[in-house]
């Protein structure tokens, strides 16, 4: 395989566990249980009633993400206004639901704004991409989100230099698991489906985008994410090194 698309969270980048460890925290401080687990789904509830939603879901813009991003990214004002008060709502409802204390919830929606900005890579994916540099493969990084946080991730994470093509998908108009998005990446290359894998954990949106744009495809099971039976993946893996395999397709 010449050209490899990877996705960045919870491929390269540790994103859900970071979440977790750290609402389940605030859950411990306050005396409640199961508190990241409310936070999420109080989230994407109120999340779908944002007027801007259906972008959102076009561009793969998740409801805990919505918890920290700074929307500022020129165009996204709106979304900067409209997030504090949506924040502040998510944690006082989680609270109310497990009967903890509803007047922190500023002050812990605050808190995850400012230290949910950590961006720990998987531990082998310094070697990883080294190998694939030595090797003669091209990374690119085909990631959904806004651009302001993707950025702020993938800077943060020291690879702001690591590839020669970033497409992310709020500045490209399109998100996985739309075919065109990974075609882009192709033609950027001049590379064909057939010498082309696409690298991610998540089976609706990478996997499902690279079968329906004729690509390889690797599924990396990180743990939070079940099988999807319905996009079968070429390779499943639980460490991106086992994918190197693909090197001498």
């Amino acid at each position: 395989m010449r050209l490899w698309l990877l996705d960045l969270d919870d491929t390269l980048l540790q994103d859900h566990a970071i979440s977790q460890t750290l609402l389940s925290r605030f859950g411990e401080e306050v005396g409640v249980e199961g508190f990241f687990p409310a936070v999420k789904r109080w989230a994407e509830a109120i999340f779908q009633e944002a007027p801007f939603y259906p972008w959102a879901e076009q561009i793969g813009h998740s409801a805990l993400e919505a918890l920290w991003a700074r929307y500022s990214t020129p165009g996204l004002e709106t979304l900067a206004e409209w997030a504090w008060p949506f924040r502040e709502r998510v944690f006082r409802e989680a609270l109310g639901e497990l009967g903890g204390p509803v007047e922190r919830a500023r002050e812990l929606a605050e808190a995850f704004f400012r230290e949910r900005r950590r961006y720990p890579l998987f531990p082998e994916v310094p070697e990883f991409l080294e190998t694939l540099r030595v090797r003669g493969g091209i990374p690119v990084l085909l990631t959904n989100g806004v651009p302001d946080l993707q950025r702020e991730k993938l800077f943060g994470a020291g690879l702001g230099g690591a590839f020669p093509l970033t497409l992310i998908s709020g500045e490209v108009g399109l998100g996985k698991p739309d075919p065109r998005l990974f075609r882009m990446a192709l033609c950027a290359f001049g590379v064909g489906p057939e010498e082309a894998v696409m690298v991610g954990d998540n089976p609706e949106r990478d996997i499902k985008g690279a079968l329906l744009a004729g690509l390889r495809a690797v599924w990396v099971d990180r743990g939070h994410r079940p099988k999807d039976l319905r996009y079968p993946a070429h390779l499943e893996v639980r460490d991106l090194r086992e994918a190197l395999v693909l090197l001498e397709a």
